[in-house]
């Protein structure tokens, strides 16, 4: 699980910096030169590198990422950003399909438990996260158009996995008819993102093992 998450003290900069990139030509590299190059050159704006980094627009070394094409269409930049959202803040989407509607004090007390950071991270975390949820659209894609990191019809037949997962049971199993008792069972179906990263399912799977030890 991370031990931190995405944030900028400049939050009322992520808005005009997705803006940006959506109409200037697409960089070899973003950067913090390329940042001071649109404008932004107060020293808290360089922390949008790392916000990029973690939603994945951009490669390790700043190169754009397929995704970072896809926030740069102008009609549907809303649907790829709650996509990335999905895939940066996996390990809370396990806990809650619709993690970005929860309460204030449910998401902070959620990020606190998991980075096992102190209250004053959090709301940094919080802050961050609810920005970039506040100019995202979480609804499906219009004409069920697949997101940048869906894989193709022929290599996934449905666009939501449901994994069964059955939790064990101490009823005791006995042959005797008249000292049988009742058994029970219980199933969960778990809905995955959909995802070309093996990393977003291992931190959902974790999570189940962690929570539900099983």
């Amino acid at each position: 699980m991370p031990d931190s998450y995405p944030y900028t003290i400049s939050n009322n900069k992520i808005g005009p910096v997705i803006a940006r990139i959506q109409t200037a030509a697409k960089p070899e590299r973003v950067s913090q030169a390329l940042l001071t190059q649109w404008g932004f050159t107060a020293s808290n704006d360089r922390a949008m590198l790392r916000v990029l980094r973690d939603l994945r627009f951009i490669n390790e070394n700043g190169s754009p990422t397929a995704a970072y094409d896809s926030l740069r269409d102008h009609a549907n930049w809303k649907f790829t950003l709650a996509e990335q959202i999905r895939i940066c803040y996996a390990d809370l989407y396990a806990i809650d399909p619709n993690f970005h509607s929860l309460s204030e004090a449910e998401i902070k007390s959620t990020m606190m438990r998991i980075t096992g950071k102190d209250e004053e991270s959090a709301k940094r975390y919080f802050s961050t996260f609810k920005t970039l949820a506040s100019l995202a659209n979480f609804s499906p894609r219009p004409g069920g158009k697949k997101s940048v990191d869906e894989k193709p019809a022929d290599e996934a037949a449905t666009p939501r996995t449901e994994v069964p997962v059955a939790l064990p049971t101490t009823a005791p199993t006995v042959s005797d008819h008249s000292r049988r008792k009742t058994e029970y069972h219980y199933n969960i179906q778990i809905h995955l993102p959909v995802t070309s990263d093996i990393s977003v399912y291992n931190a959902i799977f974790k999570s189940l093992k962690e929570n539900l030890d099983i």
